[in-house]
């Protein structure tokens, strides 16, 4: 009797053990945790007042205090190791270990740039008086000059950072945590940090040349080019307006601004005059009529885009451009679409242009975002040619770039993630007349060239031809069916296009699609169907190319397909590189090998694939 009545306190007296040693476990590490997270968020808001009072000695001790809390929370989650092993709970706990152990690095970082900076401080500006936004651009430039020297002591700190995060899936953090979007904080942060380490590996080049691109010592002048993506052309867009950026040490400024028809209209003036060398390339011929239905005749600037490849594009327009006797008075060229300036709307809030409000609500007359549509509006007043169009462009874009340089210190990194963030989606290229400048754009990706590629290639080029803005509301997703036997590689492509939206009289109309599909230089077409036209094989910037052309009703789906050999023999890998048309919408796609489903994503930007086999 004795030894049973024992054997019950026994177990009783280890569960409790049990649970005292598992709740000094999880209490102490967590109030540490929560003692340490208040320092940091006590520190990290002391460091942003005192960049905002320009006061460099506290900046710097808010930064290493700052650094020195974090480190005290990364200690305190190494306790909560345990965590990980229990089901969806040690995902979110692996995500803040990485995410604090990241900030720690990138903390590193700085602590030491700072310490470099000392003896500076002068030099750079910091002089205990508050900056306008133009001079904190102008100072920012002078870090970064200031910066370079030091970058090899601080690579692997932000390498170690960008690994750290690069594969947390922010999407699964809820958008709305007590009022806050979490989702888009821990997303912000994700990409300013992955966008550190790949400035201090890839984009090295791309920082040197910035104080020089950024007009100092020299000012330099920009032409600013605006793709309408609602009407995709090859690369983004039909060419709509300009505008020229004159920026000298950071100060931006539009010198001038007006709509792509003016320039045209200038260019049709000079050649009554002299003979011009305007023959348009065949598919402007055959697919964009005039209004009178007759072929046109003439090749415009607002249709200089027709190859895919940016920089050959941009010299097409740029040979154009010099007929009207003014050389090329700019260093460069910018491209933009509609996603760039609603992005930027969205951070700076609406803003007025002559009597019109540009905003990223949803304005109900197109079920799109208030911006987009009085873009769309101005882009049709400006075809049809009325004398008294207004120049929006420049304008919008002086106001929104004075809105975002003047805006709180906060809001500046999600203004650099999002710029850096465009350009990587191919919203935002760049072609500079500086191939020092040039060459680290593109290094960047930056650029908008077709690439060469070793393996299987695909890249999808829609040109939307007196369609109305409908890509708007095209949807597509494209399947790759890759079939290898025999050491032979054929593949099938389907594409499914879908408008639901009606019919819209000048917004969504019949979207006329001459669409073309490079791939790999000796690729063969075996078969096709669903397109308007048969489909013909040509060969452009070192690939084979089918094209052909389909429509696209509102309400309606279309769906086409191909199937074509490839001189490719994969053996232990299967690599493949797909580049995104710039402009397009991030579609769908997925790719199956001999049956087996190897990927399923959107495409927002080029990516590269190396499969198993």
């Amino acid at each position: 009797m004795n030894m049973n009545y024992r054997r019950p306190k026994k177990r009783k007296r280890r569960l409790l053990i049990f649970l005292f040693i598992l709740l000094l476990a999880t209490l102490f590490p967590a109030f540490l945790i929560f003692s340490g997270a208040g320092e940091t968020a006590k520190h990290s808001k002391a460091a942003v007042a005192s960049y905002k009072l320009q006061n460099f000695d506290s900046l710097k001790t808010e930064i290493n205090a700052t650094k020195n809390s974090l480190q005290k929370v990364d200690f305190s989650l190494n306790l909560l190791f345990w965590v990980r092993i229990i089901p969806i709970l040690g995902g979110y706990y692996a995500d803040i270990k990485n995410f604090s152990e990241a900030g720690v690095e990138e903390l590193k970082a700085a602590d030491f740039l700072f310490s470099q900076f000392e003896s500076s401080k002068d030099e750079l500006m910091f002089n205990n008086h508050e900056k306008s936004g133009p001079e904190r651009v102008t100072q920012v430039i002078k870090i970064l000059q200031k910066a370079m020297p030091h970058l090899d002591k601080i690579e692997a700190n932000l390498i170690r950072a960008n690994e750290l995060v690069e594969n947390i899936d922010t999407d699964k953090y809820p958008s709305n945590l007590k009022g806050k979007n979490l989702q888009k904080i821990l997303s912000l942060a994700k990409s300013f940090i992955i966008g550190a380490g790949v400035a201090a590996e890839e984009g090295r080049d791309a920082l040197t040349i910035a104080p020089a691109a950024f007009g100092d010592p020299v000012a330099r002048e920009y032409l600013l080019l605006f793709q309408n993506d609602k009407e995709i052309r090859p690369t983004g867009g039909f060419i709509t307006a300009f505008a020229t950026l004159k920026i000298n040490k950071g100060q931006v400024e539009t010198t001038t601004s007006d709509d792509i028809y003016r320039l045209d209209e200038r260019l049709l003036a000079t050649c009554l005059t002299k003979i011009c060398p305007l023959t348009p390339p065949a598919p402007i011929i055959k697919y964009l009529p005039e209004v009178s239905g007759k072929p046109r005749s003439a090749w415009s600037m607002r249709d200089s885009n027709i190859s895919p490849d940016l920089p050959t594009s941009a010299k097409e327009f740029e040979r154009m451009f010099q007929l009207l006797g003014e050389g090329l008075p700019f260093d460069g060229i910018i491209y933009i679409d509609s996603q760039v300036v609603e992005e930027l709307i969205e951070i700076t809030g609406p803003i007025d242009v002559f009597g019109t409000k540009y905003s990223s609500e949803i304005d109900k007359r197109c079920n799109c975002p208030n911006v987009i549509y009085e873009l769309e509006s101005y882009a049709e007043i400006a075809a049809k040619g009325e004398q008294d169009r207004k120049a929006v462009l420049g304008v919008l874009m002086q106001q929104i770039l004075a809105k975002t340089v003047g805006a709180d210190i906060e809001k500046l990194p999600e203004f650099i993630e999002t710029i850096a963030r465009l350009a990587n989606h191919k919203h935002i290229m760049f072609y500079m007349h500086d191939q020092k400048t040039q060459g680290a754009l593109a290094k960047l990706n930056w650029t908008g060239e077709i690439k060469s590629f070793e393996g299987d290639y695909l890249h999808i080029n829609d040109s939307n031809f007196a369609g109305g803005k409908s890509n708007l509301y095209v949807e597509q997703k494209v399947t790759q069916d890759i079939k290898i036997k025999n050491n032979k590689v054929t593949k099938k492509i389907i594409i499914e296009y879908k408008n639901l939206q009606p019919f819209g009289i000048w917004l969504n109309g019949i979207n006329r699609d001459y669409v073309r599909f490079y791939v790999p230089k000796g690729s063969k077409l075996i078969n096709s169907k669903g397109a308007d036209e048969p489909f013909n094989t040509i060969e452009d910037l070192g690939k084979t190319v089918f094209e052909t052309f389909l429509t696209v009703r509102p309400q309606n789906s279309r769906k086409i397909e191909l199937e074509y050999e490839i001189p490719y023999s994969p053996k232990d890998k299967y690599e493949l590189m797909i580049q995104k048309q710039p402009g397009a919408k991030d579609f769908e796609y997925a790719i199956k090998i001999n049956g087996s489903k190897k990927a399923d994503f959107k495409l927002d930007q080029d990516k590269q694939f190396k499969f198993d086999l």
